[in-house]
C-alpha cells in the first residue's frame, strides 16, 4: 500500500511508512489530532527566532560599519537646531514646575516659618471622633516581696463616638466649644463576664450617665485653647484632655518642644485612682494625612498616680503609691483644617500599695489561707490605651 503523506510504497500489512513512519489505520479522531499537532509544530518553527550565528554576527558588524555615523550626527544636530526654541521652551516649563512646586510645598514653609496649632469649629460640620479606650488589669498582694494570693484579673474596652458643637461665648474675643457623646459602648473581656458561649459581654451606656457629662472648651479668637471645664469622670473627662492638646500660641517649627498639664481618673474595680501629671511635648515630621499634611507629634508624660478611693475592706488602711509607669504618645494635627486627625496614648506599669495589714483581703478574694496581721503590698498591673481618631 502507498503511504497517504509520502506515497512511497509498502508492503501489504505494514502498520507505518517505512519512509516517513507515518502511522497507518488512525481512527478519525487520531488522525485530526495528529494533524493539529503537526501544524502546530510547523508554525512554531516558523515563529521561532533563528539562531545566532558566526555569520549573522558579521553581518551585523558589516552594516554597522558601512553606516556614515557623520552624516547621522549632522542631521541629528540639525534636527536640534529646528526644534531649539520648542525644547528651550519645554525645558524652562520644567524648571519653573519643579521651582514652584518647591517653593509653594508644605514641607519647605512649615521647616522656615513654623505652623500654628490652632482649633476651629464651624457650626455647618462638627467635628466627629471615634474613642477606643483599652484597659487590662492584673492584681495580686505581696508580703516580703513574696506572692500573698492572686486577687482581681479583668479586660474592659470601651468604643465611642463624640462631637464637637460651637457654643454661645458671652466674650466677643473668645469662641466656646461643647464636646458631647453620640454613643458608647462596653465590652468585658473578663471570664467572669463572658457568655455561656464564650463570647465577650458588651453593653450600652445611657447618654445621661454621670461618666458621659459634657465637657466645655473656651478658645481665644485666633482659636488657642484657653481653658477645659471636664469633670472628673472616667470617661469624657479622661478623653478631653487628649482630644483637645493645648499648643503654643506662636508658630511651631520641628523639634520644639513644650509642656502641657493633664489630669484624669481610672477606676480598676474599686480602687479609684486620679493621674496629675505633665505631657512633653516634640513636634516632629510633616506627614501625608487623610484630608492633606499633618504634623506628627510625639510625647511623653510624667504622671503621678493619687488614690482617691479604695475598697471597703482596705479603708484606712492605705494611703498612698508607689508607682513604676511608662509612657508612649503619638498624635497627628491637621494645620489646614485646624484640627486633631487622630492621637494614641498607652500608660502601662505598676501599681504598689502598701498596707497595714493583708489580713483584711475577704476570704472571697484571697486563694489559700487568712494570714495573721502583717503589713505588706497590694499589686496592680494595669494596662492603658486611649485611641482617638477622626471619623
Amino acid at each position: 500500500m502507498n503511504c497517504p503523506v509520502c506515497k512511497c510504497p509498502n508492503p501489504p500489512g505494514a502498520t507505518h511508512c517505512n519512509l516517513c513512519y507515518e502511522v497507518f489505520n488512525r481512527s478519525a479522531a487520531e488522525s485530526y489530532l495528529h494533524a493539529v499537532k503537526r501544524e502546530r509544530l510547523k508554525t512554531e518553527e516558523l515563529q521561532a527566532p533563528a539562531p545566532v550565528t558566526r555569520g549573522t554576527l558579521d553581518q551585523l558588524l558589516d552594516v554597522l560599519k558601512s553606516m556614515d555615523w557623520a552624516g547621522l550626527w549632522k542631521q541629528l544636530l540639525s534636527y536640534l537646531k529646528k526644534l531649539r526654541h520648542v525644547l528651550l521652551i519645554g525645558a524652562g516649563v520644567v524648571v519653573f514646575w519643579v521651582i514652584i512646586s518647591f517653593l509653594f510645598s508644605a514641607a519647605l514653609w512649615y521647616h522656615l516659618l513654623g505652623k500654628k496649632l490652632s482649633y476651629a469649629f464651624p457650626a455647618k460640620t462638627s467635628p466627629a471622633f471615634m474613642v477606643g479606650m483599652n484597659e487590662k488589669i492584673r492584681s495580686w498582694s505581696e508580703r516580703g516581696g513574696r506572692l500573698d494570693t492572686p486577687l482581681e484579673e479583668f479586660q474592659v474596652e470601651e468604643l465611642g463616638n463624640v462631637y464637637f458643637e460651637p457654643e454661645h461665648s458671652p466674650a466677643k474675643n473668645k469662641m466656646a466649644a461643647r464636646l458631647r457623646v453620640k454613643e458608647w459602648i462596653q465590652i468585658m473581656h473578663d471570664e467572669k463576664q463572658l457568655s455561656t458561649s464564650g463570647i465577650p459581654l458588651s453593653r450600652t451606656i445611657p447618654l445621661n450617665h454621670p461618666s458621659l457629662a459634657d465637657t466645655h472648651f473656651t478658645f481665644d479668637k485666633k482659636g488657642f485653647l484657653t481653658e477645659r471645664r471636664a469633670s472628673a469622670t472616667i470617661r469624657t473627662g479622661k478623653i478631653a484632655s487628649f482630644l483637645t492638646p493645648a499648643f503654643p500660641a506662636h508658630r511651631i517649627r520641628r523639634g520644639e518642644i513644650w509642656s502641657e498639664r493633664v489630669e484624669w481618673t481610672d477606676i480598676f474595680n474599686d480602687w479609684k485612682i486620679h493621674w496629675v501629671g505633665t505631657l512633653r511635648w516634640t513636634a516632629g515630621e510633616l506627614e501625608a494625612c487623610s484630608e492633606g499634611n499633618c504634623i506628627r507629634l510625639t510625647y511623653q508624660a510624667d504622671l503621678h498616680p493619687q488614690l482617691w478611693a479604695e475598697p471597703s475592706w482596705a479603708a484606712k488602711a492605705v494611703r498612698h503609691i508607689e508607682p513604676q509607669i511608662s509612657t508612649e504618645g503619638v498624635a497627628f494635627f491637621d494645620a489646614a483644617h485646624k484640627r486633631l486627625a487622630s492621637n494614641t496614648f498607652s500608660y502601662d506599669g505598676i501599681l504598689r500599695i502598701p498596707i497595714q495589714d493583708l489580713g483584711r483581703i475577704p476570704y472571697e478574694l484571697r486563694v489559700g489561707r487568712r494570714v495573721r496581721k502583717t503589713p505588706g503590698d497590694i499589686v496592680i498591673r494595669f494596662e492603658n490605651k486611649i485611641d482617638l481618631s477622626r471619623n
